[in-house]
């Protein structure tokens, strides 16, 4: 019998054969009909000079790339062919777009860039502030090629001090990106280094190719010591650059960057040193005016005359004091100490029969005190656990607990025999 296929049934049928026979694919073509949604997902159309197909690219996939889609643009993307039952047609979902012209290197370094950027090797968080007074500098480059002499003339030109140390590396062909990636990582284990420069002279996309690779990405992402790449010139754009914690256009920038001037440094200290002896001769002056203000004030005159008026008045008081006025106040003193005296004796006197009623009480109130019989080899007795004296034998049962206390020291007993 014929087999009659409902319509749901045939759509799906054509899915799975679709979606099964064909991997994720590469396509190129001109876009239109683009038409983006509000909620960040896009839908348009690829055409060439025959056919049309829909595509869709979803938001999470939207926010990787930083292409912009407009209609006439020709794209070449990546996706996967889908059928959507429901409409009864079939779409390309899209998770990668480049502009058609693009080389298969800078396709690597898009999608190399995308995956990095996801995994958090960009964040401004990670990077490392650029020290401003650097004395020694660790540079990874080739030591045969122009980068090195740019950097080290103008670091010396700007600072003769300044120390430096260079890690021989390749910067192009196989095991560049090994050697480049070692030499961060040595400095990092030698650790006498303020800074590290990793870069070269400008050159093509495929010269400058070890600076994509993602071993030396790493490298300048774990470094313990802040990297400035300096690679190519300033129109070129490497991974290195943006994992690094400071990105010079050039090698000569760098350089720059890292040293300090010299000259202007000594310029902006001695601007700063007439600056300030300006501004202390300024308020030293102003100061001296106040003081002088102040010493011109009806308040300190006021002081004074208020003082030398107080002079004046002991002066007189003192030539007052006759010698008929003042021969009596002596006498009187003299007196006043002899009463003292008597005063003082009577008090220690009354003391010391205090303390000897004291000591006599004392030894009366020992007399009677019922411990003081415990010297003598004696012993009380108390009832546990209400700890009541022991008076008589027949306050105690068998297997009670008692306490004795000694003239020195207490005992816990259990009571074994009872003799009334």
């Amino acid at each position: 019998m014929m087999k009659v296929y409902t319509v749901s049934e045939l759509t799906m049928a054509i899915k799975d054969l679709i979606e099964g026979s064909f991997p994720p694919i590469w396509v190129e073509g001109e876009v239109t009909n683009y038409r983006p949604s509000a909620s960040g997902h896009l839908y348009f159309d690829l055409k060439d000079e025959v056919a049309l197909i829909q595509c869709v690219m979803w938001r999470e996939n939207r926010m990787l790339t930083t292409i912009e889609i407009s209609n006439g643009k020709k794209l070449r993307v990546y996706g996967e062919l889908q059928v959507y039952a429901k409409g009864g047609r079939y779409n390309l979902n899209i998770s990668r777009i480049y502009p058609v012209g693009i080389g298969e290197l800078q396709i690597k370094f898009e999608e190399l860039k995308r995956k990095l950027q996801a995994l958090g090797l960009f964040d401004i968080s990670h990077k490392k502030p650029i020290p401003e007074f650097a004395e020694r500098i660790g540079i990874v480059t080739a030591l045969d090629g122009a980068a090195i002499k740019d950097v080290i003339n103008i670091a010396k030109r700007r600072y003769n001090g300044i120390e430096i140390v260079v890690r021989q590396s390749r910067v192009q062909g196989d095991g560049a990106a090994y050697e480049i990636a070692q030499g961060i990582n040595e400095f990092n284990e030698y650790g006498d280094v303020d800074l590290i420069i990793v870069g070269r002279g400008g050159g093509s996309i495929e010269d400058l190719w070890a600076f994509n690779e993602e071993i030396v990405a790493y490298a300048i992402y774990n470094s313990k010591i802040p990297v400035i790449s300096a690679v190519g010139h300033e129109v070129d754009f490497t991974i290195a650059d943006f994992v690094a914690d400071y990105r010079a256009p050039t090698p000569s920038a760098a350089a720059e960057i890292a040293v300090k001037d010299a000259s202007e440094l000594l310029e902006n200290i001695s601007i700063m040193d007439k600056r300030i002896k300006h501004g202390l001769t300024k308020r030293v002056n102003q100061l001296n005016e106040k003081l002088i203000s102040i010493k011109r004030s009806y308040g300190i005159k006021r002081l004074k005359n208020l003082i030398y008026q107080k002079w004046q008045t002991i002066d007189e008081f003192h030539h007052r004091l006759s010698p008929a006025f003042v021969q009596p106040l002596v006498q009187r003193k003299t007196e006043l100490k002899f009463l003292i005296q008597e005063l003082e004796r009577e008090a220690i006197q009354f003391i010391n029969n205090r303390k000897n009623d004291v000591v006599r009480i004392e030894g009366e109130l020992s007399g009677i005190n019922p411990k003081a019989t415990l010297k003598r080899g004696y012993s009380i007795c108390y009832k546990l656990p209400q700890r009541k004296v022991v008076t008589s034998s027949k306050l105690l049962s068998k297997e009670d607990e008692v306490e004795i206390e000694f003239h020195k020291g207490k005992a816990k007993c259990e009571v074994l025999q009872i003799e009334n």
